[in-house]
């Protein structure tokens, strides 16, 4: 990776990292609030919408933020036509599935709150074509989708803590409208944005790429909506085959998770574009990989090791006695990061090497025997058992792939990765047994880890001031470069 490429992603990884914390602060403010004001099980309802409307975001997306940043970085002549053309399938999609869910709720047998949360929650789709975020992607621009976010994360928590102010307690239809705000407001700053920056916006250009990118992205959408399928299910089956306080519990861990899948996030985003730079180069992109998955290993495998922990002690005081219930399920599905933070670029690696087919397929048997293992565990173990099962779901999904992913490409990063995955094994063992031999406080053993981790990982030699100083010296003159 040259120079230039490194200070982009440095320093685009550094602005997108600074907006997820603060973004993090303010979705847990939110959730805070309304888990409080709504108990587990009005909570727990509006976790089941959320639910819906992610298989439907999933479809209306069309797989386009995958596809289209690899085609605009591999064509970026036709950028015009492949913007409109996204923007043709999402509002296409967006709005027939947002005309369904009235339709539904318009028969289903609900209170008028109910059905009122209902529509709100959909019409987060009617936001989905605006979203640029795959277009600043395409130009190694993703630090500019941060102001959007902000914005939307300002607006939706401001006006849920204002009507609490104003009415003394909140329903499920102003939990939906706040949340569905949050989409609305980052599209129409990003597109202030974007336009401040010279994109040629033209969603409604004539293209010929339509067709072409809804084939495309066919494979991408079947990925999605299975790995939706082990995760986001898992809310729907706890509805359908639990109770409401079971629902409440699950549905509270799935919008925790939130937080740990955005900076997940974040590394597809500022990666997928220097990825697909060098396309089907298998020699250039295992170079690539080799600097790539250490990064991510030393990234995921300590902060997963961390947050587990950090689960146990701040869940309770956060959310309140009731949902007590809730603190085993998300350390059991926040453990998955530990092997998919890292494992999720392998799916990617062989999409832009051509093998969209592979991670497609690991990620169906993973979906099945997800949902298998969902339907034998919810019905007695409740929130907990649909934990276990997403756990086992995301284990396949990351290792099916593997082989052919070695076979092809072979980085050299196995032992960096070792040794990082044992100091934060080491780090949360730890903290385990400080709690249990030695009755420590849980704060202390936390604060124990954390310092087992950092020496660990500087006698590893994989932490040191050289490197932080070098990254730091990458993000300003990579911060300058992108703001000329």
């Amino acid at each position: 990776m040259n120079r230039s490429l490194s200070q982009r992603t440095i320093g685009n990884a550094g602005v997108l990292l600074t907006g997820a914390a603060v973004e993090t602060v303010m979705q847990v403010a939110f959730l805070v609030l309304a888990g409080r004001q709504l108990g587990p099980s009005e909570f727990g309802f509006y976790g089941y919408l959320l639910a819906w409307v992610t298989f439907a975001s999933a479809v209306a997306q069309w797989g386009l933020p995958v596809i289209a940043v690899r085609e605009i970085a591999q064509r970026p002549a036709d950028e015009t036509s492949i913007f409109a053309a996204v923007f043709h399938i999402r509002a296409l999609w967006s709005v027939l599935l947002f005309l369904v869910a009235v339709a539904a709720a318009s028969v289903v047998p609900v209170s008028a709150d109910h059905r009122a949360a209902i529509w709100l929650t959909f019409a987060y789709l009617l936001g989905v074509p605006f979203d640029l975020s795959l277009l600043f992607d395409a130009h190694q621009r993703s630090r500019w989708d941060v102001p959007g976010r902000m914005a939307g994360r300002i607006v939706s928590v401001g006006l849920l803590g204002l009507l609490w102010r104003m009415r003394g307690a909140l329903t499920v239809a102003d939990v939906a409208l706040c949340s569905t705000l949050f989409l609305l407001v980052n599209g129409a700053v990003g597109w202030m944005v974007a336009r401040r920056l010279g994109h040629d916006l033209r969603p409604f250009a004539p293209t010929p790429d339509t067709g072409r990118l809804l084939r495309l992205s066919l494979p991408v959408v079947w990925s999605s909506l299975m790995s939706l399928a082990y995760s986001q299910s898992q809310t729907i089956l706890v509805k359908w085959l639990s109770t409401a306080l079971e629902t409440g519990f699950n549905a509270l861990a799935c919008r925790l998770l939130m937080p740990v899948l955005i900076f997940r996030g974040i590394i597809h985003r500022v990666l997928l574009p220097l990825v697909s730079e060098v396309g089907q180069d298998r020699a250039a992109l295992t170079a690539r990989l080799e600097r790539v998955f250490p990064a991510l290993a030393l990234l995921f495998m300590p902060l997963t090791a961390l947050t587990v922990p950090v689960v146990q002690l701040l869940l309770v005081p956060l959310f309140g006695t009731d949902y007590a219930g809730a603190v085993r399920p998300l350390q059991i599905t926040v453990a998955h990061f530990f092997f998919s933070g890292t494992g999720a670029l392998i799916g990617t690696s062989l999409l832009v090497n051509g093998d969209a087919r592979t991670p497609a397929l690991g990620l169906t048997v993973g979906c099945a025997g997800s949902l298998l293992l969902s339907v034998l565990l919810i019905p007695s173990w409740g929130a907990v058992g649909a934990a276990c099962a997403t756990l086992f779901g995301e284990l396949i999904a990351v290792f099916y792939p593997l082989p052919r992913f070695l076979k092809i490409l072979r980085p050299k990063v196995v032992p960096r990765v070792l040794r990082i995955a044992a100091v934060s094994l080491l780090g949360l063992a730890l903290f385990y047994l400080s709690l249990r031999t030695l009755a420590m406080p849980e704060l202390a053993a936390l604060a124990i880890e954390l310092i087992v981790i950092l020496i660990g990982l500087r006698l590893a030699g994989e932490i040191s001031p050289e490197r932080l100083q070098t990254a730091l010296a990458l993000f300003r003159r990579g911060s300058s470069a992108d703001g000329r």
